[in-house]
């Protein structure tokens, strides 16, 4: 029987997050903040929480940053191992296993995340009890979706003619999966069903890894090595764990890629918080949003919803705000209207803005710059 401690989580958190840019080349993806936690602590939380509490972190891009916050979390096993040339998932998830095995004198099976998405810990549990209960080599994360747009960004998966969707959310049974491509085009896709940066895996998992070549992307791809155990016979397994059908609106959510899924993740986890203590009885709030200490807000102003108001903040009168993250000492001039916007720190804004889906930063000049998403 698989025991949660003989599984080493490992975190891919090495990578450069271009499409995260400029936001990224201050803040590393794993550190950026996600309704007042930063992403990888949640992550590690919700590992904890499903009983977890070996850890094996890739680090690369603002490594001392990245080990500085994961060095908050106590009374867990951590292992770190720098990955210095940023070549694939597949080298990262080696380079851990091996970095495991020169440290540890068990035999270690080991979850796989990326730093940027986050799921409960009872989808962590869920692909676990799978896990157990199929006497799988591999189990992948999936997520339905019939847009298009998806392909773009996961990999495709095909289901075995032995697997009926009822099982898809099934932690005895789940969907048995017959091959696997990373990224496909439209006159590719397999099934309705996309892969998650989110694996478990035995130790067979090693044999694959060290025998992948680079990819035309130039990246030793993770897909490459589970359509290698698929072809050798080992038993793949995937299981849904997002209820929902996905789309390329709603996958932010969950996984983190470019700036707008930043106020969708936001979303997602400030729908139980409320506002901080408001005392001006003319400034209208439409839960949720949340306020940070030292903000000041002038007359009739309109916050909400989904709002975050970093720390020394200022909002002009008859301001209007809605799915827009202020980081902090932001200042917004009056008559302001602002809607699915992100500005960025020390960022000020001149009476009678009006501004949409947009994330709001200044240049090495100190001018203001706006980059639509």
């Amino acid at each position: 029987m698989e025991s949660k401690a003989s599984h080493f989580v490992i975190i891919l958190a090495a990578g450069y997050a271009t499409r995260l840019r400029p936001l990224s080349d201050k803040i590393p993806k794993p550190l950026i903040d996600i309704n007042g936690k930063s992403i990888i602590s949640r992550i590690i939380a919700n590992f904890r929480e499903a009983g977890f509490t070996k850890f094996c972190i890739v680090l690369g891009y603002k490594k001392e940053a990245i080990k500085k916050e994961i060095l908050k979390n106590k009374d867990l096993e951590i292992l770190f191992v720098e990955q210095k040339h940023l070549v694939g998932m597949a080298d990262a998830i080696l380079l851990s296993i091996n970095h495991i095995t020169q440290n540890v004198n068990s035999i270690t099976n080991f979850f796989i995340t990326a730093a940027d998405i986050l799921f409960s810990k009872n989808k962590i549990i869920q692909m676990f009890n799978l896990y157990k209960n199929s006497n799988a080599d591999i189990i992948l994360s999936l997520m339905k979706s019939h847009d298009i747009e998806i392909a773009k960004g996961h990999g495709n998966v095909e289901i075995s003619n032995d697997s009926d969707e009822v099982n898809d959310t099934d932690p005895t049974r789940g969907l048995i999966i017959t091959d696997v491509i990373e990224k496909p085009k439209a006159h590719q896709i397999l099934s309705v069903y996309y892969s998650l940066p989110l694996y478990l895996v035995n130790q067979k998992i090693v044999n694959y890894l060290e025998t992948i070549k680079i990819s035309k992307r130039g990246e030793k791809e993770f897909q490459d090595a589970i359509k290698k155990a698929i072809i050798q016979g080992d038993n793949i397994r995937g299981i849904n764990i997002i209820k929902h059908l996905i789309t390329q609106n709603n996958i932010g959510q969950y996984h983190l890629t470019n700036l707008k899924d930043l106020i969708r993740m936001n979303k997602r986890f400030l729908k139980d918080s409320v506002s901080g203590k408001i005392k001006n009885k003319s400034i209208k709030i439409v839960e949720p949003v949340r306020v940070n200490h030292d903000v000041i807000i002038d007359n009739n102003v309109l916050l909400g919803p989904y709002v975050i108001i970093g720390k020394n903040c200022k909002i002009g009168k008859h301001s209007k705000l809605s799915n827009v993250i202020l980081f902090d000492k932001v200042d917004i001039g009056n008559y302001c209207e602002l809607n699915w916007c992100i500005l960025d720190e020390n960022v000020t804004l001149s009476d009678n803005s009006c501004l949409k889906d947009c994330f709001i930063t200044k240049n090495e000049k100190n001018q203001l710059e706006i980059i639509n998403f």
